[in-house]
């Protein structure tokens, strides 16, 4: 086999995610026509899920923030995220921060 110039390497990489992002999309499309896909995201924003008909995972996207994790961390953050997905169950609210004064704070909660 001959070696690639840096060029040809160049375009290779380049076909190759052109392939991917193909077929990502027809997955999308697949996952669309057969049924409801349910995307799930985790509490702190970093890791979403989009899971398609019969569990099947469409999709997980990581946020650079994410990466900074420890590999264990970023894998339970992974998995409960994909069970929430799974599950329908939205993710739980971080804890508020509590202050030193006792001074009311105004805080709207999305419900």
């Amino acid at each position: 086999m001959a070696e690639l110039s840096n060029p040809q390497l160049i375009e290779e990489m380049r076909w190759q995610l052109r392939e991917i992002e193909a077929r990502k999309a027809e997955n999308a499309k697949a996952l669309a026509a057969v049924g409801e896909v349910t995307e799930a995201t985790s509490p702190d924003g970093t890791v979403t899920v989009t899971v398609g008909p019969g569990g099947v995972i469409g999709e997980v996207r990581l946020t650079d923030k994410a990466m900074a994790s420890s590999a264990s961390a970023l894998g339970e953050v992974i998995t409960a995220t994909i069970r929430r997905a799974l599950t329908g169950e939205s993710a739980p609210r971080p804890n508020p921060v509590e202050d030193d004064h006792d001074e009311p704070i105004d805080t709207v909660f999305d419900l």
